[in-house]
């Protein structure tokens, strides 16, 4: 833009001599206008559009989603069978409807490395139903979000550490089952990772075997006012030993992380650490109120705890 700026305003001084320094002044001016002011016009515009209200609170439950998948064995041995495999999910705005959808299982293709949610490399994948009762799985009071009845079932093959290091076969090998559910015309997808591991000792769930807590300024949980502070608490951290790329064992521990959702107001985040606070920062919601805390570890385990008021 500079170079075309200077060869117009070359042509400028040119037609001044001969139409005098008020015209070249009038000409320079409208260029100016036109190729700078108009876009950065344009500019203001389009960031004005983008502004913080036109994004949606993530934690703010409206329309369906799945919050969370569990199972009661995160990470098994080759060949075992799992088999309660539930979807926790909310559709507020469905008033209670029959959602159907579908299940394909497999050896996680490599989703934590990029690769595409997908078990088309699978041809041992296994493929099966799944649909959700919103009305009668709801564990609400009216909002429509709960922990499905139905269960999936998944087998993890016997042969699963065919080809693996020593190392893969300790740190554990993903099982993925794939939900696609047909809502409204729209397709929504998730996944839960299974893992099977040779280590003796097997992840368990958050909340295992003492459950985690919430509480709200630093008490009993109840129904929140603007600015007072939740806090999930858990004590169950667990260490496990997992093999570096240079052969070296170490001893980790699990670190957790926290999901928020409410049914009414906002909240400054919506992701936490456990004992991290986290402020309700809207007015003071009418009841119903429902908020839930998602806590989840880096190796597959979820625990789900529930508020109604």
């Amino acid at each position: 833009m500079k170079n075309n700026l200077f060869n117009d305003n070359k042509y400028e001084f040119n037609l001044k001599i001969k139409l005098g320094i008020s015209r070249a002044l009038t000409s320079v001016r409208k260029l100016f206008l036109n190729k700078i002011f108009i876009p950065i016009s344009c500019c203001l515009s389009l960031l004005s559009s983008c502004s913080d209200t036109e994004f949606k609170k993530i934690e703010l439950l409206e329309g369906f989603r799945i919050l969370a998948i569990t199972t009661s064995t995160p990470e098994v041995n080759p060949g075992d069978t799992v088999s309660d495999i539930q979807v926790f999910f909310s559709d507020p705005q469905g008033a209670g409807r029959l959602i159907s959808g579908t299940t394909v299982s497999c050896i996680d293709p490599g989703i934590a490395f990029g690769a595409e949610v997908s078990c088309d490399h699978d041809p041992m994948s296994v493929s099966g139903v799944y649909n959700i009762d919103t009305a009668l799985d709801d564990d609400t009071g009216g909002l429509f979000t709960g922990l499905a009845s139905t269960s999936a079932s998944v087998t993890i093959p016997a042969g699963i550490f065919l080809g693996r290091s020593v190392n893969e076969q300790n740190n554990g090998i993903g099982y993925i089952i794939i939900f696609t559910f047909d809502v409204a015309g729209q397709q929504v997808k998730t996944f839960k990772r299974i893992l099977a591991s040779s280590r003796p000792v097997k992840n368990l769930n958050p909340g295992s075997p003492t459950p985690s807590a919430v509480q709200l300024n630093g008490g009993a949980m109840g129904l929140p006012i603007k600015d007072d502070v939740f806090r999930t608490l858990s004590t169950t951290q667990e260490n496990y030993d997992y093999i570096t790329t240079a052969n070296v064992t170490e001893n980790r521990t699990e670190k957790f992380q926290v999901a928020w959702y409410i049914s009414k107001g906002e909240l400054n985040i919506s992701k936490s650490n456990v004992s991290e606070d986290v402020k309700f920062i809207a007015d003071n919601p009418l009841t119903p109120f429902t908020i839930i805390s998602v806590i989840r570890d880096e190796r597959g385990g979820t625990e789900i705890l529930l508020f109604n008021f």
